[in-house]
C-alpha cells in the first residue's frame, strides 16, 4: 500500500519455466498456442474465489459504514459505526496481497489507507467545514481521507482505558467532526465499490453500486479480473504469458509480507511514535497485521477459508518445486502465529521498555521476513 511511510517495493522479475511452460512470442496473436489449461483454471479461481468476493465484502461493509456515518447522534450509532469500520477494515487488509491492478492504477490504495493523519490540516478543515468541497475538487490530501480519518473521529482515544471498548462517546463528537466523517466515509465507500466493479466488471455489480459510481464519475475503464484470467491469450498486453500473471500474484504477496514486517511494525518501533502505528485509535493494529498475512494465505491457497483449493497457486509451485511450496506454507503459518503472539495494543509497546514484549515483536518481524524469502525463492 502507498502509505505515507511506505517505500514501494519495485521488483523486476524474469519469467521462468518453473511457473509456466509458455513462451513469449513477438506476435501476441500466437500466445494462445502456449496456454496451459490447468494454469488458466488456477488464475480463474484466484479471481473468482479470492479477489472478487473479498472486494465485494469490502464494498458491502463500506456501504454500511457510510450509512452509519450519516448520523452519529447516539452511542448505539457510534458503536455500530465502529463495528462496521472494523468489518470493512478486515476486508481491506485481506485484500492487500493483491494491491496490483485497480488499487494501484486508480490510486485507491493511498487514497483510502494512508497514515499517519495530517492532524494540523484536519484541525483546519474541521474549522472551515469544507471537506466535501475538497473531496469534490480533488484537493483533499491522502492524509485527510480514508480509513484512518474515519477511525480518528469514531474511535479517537476511546471512552475508557479498557482495551475491549475503544469506541468514542457520542456526545464528544462535534457537528463538524460528524460532517467530516460522513463525507470521508462516503468517499471511501465509492472507492471500495470501484474496486469490486473493476475486478468483476461494472455490469456484474448491483444497480445501486453502478449508480454510486456513475454519480461519483468513478466507473472503471478496465475489467481486471478478465485481464488476469486471460493471461497469455492473444491481445493481452498486460499479461503476455501466464508466467507474468503468476509472478504478479507472488510479488503482491511478497510485497505485503515485507510491508508488515519492515514498515508497519518496524517503523514505529524505530521512531517510538504511536502516531506512526497503523490503526492506532481503534487499537486494531495487530489484527491488521494478521489479516495482511491471511491475505497472502488466501492468494496462495486460492480460497478464503484457510483451506487449500485444488486450483491454487500453491499447486502450480508444488508441481515445479515441492520443497519451495512446502516452505511457503510453513512460513505463512509461522508468520500468522508470530503476529498472534504479539503484545496488544501494539501502540503501547513501541518504546522497547518491555524486553519480553519486544522479543515477541522482533520475532514477528523475522517471521514476516522469512515468508518474504520463501515467496521470493519461488520467483527465482
Amino acid at each position: 500500500m502507498k502509505t505515507l511511510f511506505k517505500n514501494t517495493l519495485a521488483i523486476a522479475l524474469m519469467a521462468t519455466t518453473a511457473l509456466s511452460t509458455v513462451s513469449c512470442d513477438d506476435d501476441d496473436n500466437k500466445n494462445d498456442d502456449a496456454i496451459d489449461a490447468t494454469q488458466q483454471a488456477v488464475l480463474t479461481n484466484y479471481v473468482n474465489s479470492v479477489v472478487i468476493p473479498t472486494y465485494k465484502s469490502l464494498a458491502d461493509a463500506a456501504i454500511l459504514l457510510a450509512e452509519d456515518c450519516e448520523g452519529l447522534s447516539t452511542q448505539a450509532k457510534v458503536d455500530k459505526a465502529c463495528a462496521d469500520w472494523k468489518a470493512a477494515r478486515q476486508y481491506w487488509e485481506l485484500s492487500e496481497a493483491f494491491l496490483f491492478g485497480a488499487a494501484g492504477d486508480y490510486n485507491i490504495d493511498p487514497h483510502i489507507d494512508s497514515w499517519p493523519l495530517d492532524l494540523s490540516q484536519l484541525a483546519k478543515v474541521l474549522q472551515d467545514g469544507n471537506i466535501e468541497d475538497m473531496i469534490e475538487a480533488g484537493t483533499a490530501g491522502n492524509g485527510l481521507l480514508g480509513f484512518h480519518a474515519v477511525e480518528y473521529i469514531i474511535f479517537k482515544e476511546g471512552s475508557t482505558g479498557d482495551f475491549q471498548n475503544r469506541n468514542r462517546v457520542y456526545s464528544e463528537i462535534t457537528e463538524a467532526e460528524a460532517t467530516f466523517a460522513k463525507a470521508v466515509a462516503e468517499d471511501m465507500r465509492n472507492q471500495c465499490v470501484r474496486l469490486e466493479a473493476s475486478w468483476s466488471g461494472l455490469d456484474n455489480v448491483s444497480k445501486e453500486k453502478q449508480e454510486m459510481l456513475e454519480e461519483a464519475e468513478l466507473e472503471p475503464t478496465l475489467n481486471y479480473g478478465e485481464q488476469l484470467m486471460a493471461a497469455g491469450l492473444a491481445g493481452n498486453a498486460k499479461y503476455k504469458t501466464q508466467a507474468a500473471a503468476f509472478e504478479e500474484i507472488l510479488v503482491g504477496a511478497s510485497d505485503i509480507a515485507n510491508e508488515v514486517g519492515n514498515t508497519k511494525i518496524s517503523d514505529p518501533m524505530a521512531s517510538h511514535k504511536w502516531a506512526d502505528v497503523e490503526s492506532p485509535h481503534s487499537w486494531n493494529s495487530v489484527t491488521d497485521f494478521i489479516d495482511n498475512i491471511k491475505s497472502v494465505r488466501n492468494a496462495y491457497f486460492g480460497s478464503l477459508d484457510g483451506k487449500e483449493s485444488k486450483l491454487s497457486v500453491s499447486s502450480v509451485i508444488a508441481k515445479a518445486d515441492a520443497a519451495k511450496d512446502a516452505a511457503i506454507k510453513e512460513k505463512i503459518a509461522a508468520a500468522i502465529a508470530a503476529l498472534e503472539a504479539m503484545p496488544k495494543p501494539f501502540r503501547n509497546y513501541i518504546n522497547n521498555e518491555d524486553a519480553a514484549a519486544t522479543a515477541k515483536i522482533n520475532a514477528a518481524v523475522e517471521a514476516c521476513n522469512e515468508l518474504v524469502k520463501a515467496l521470493d525463492a519461488a520467483l527465482e
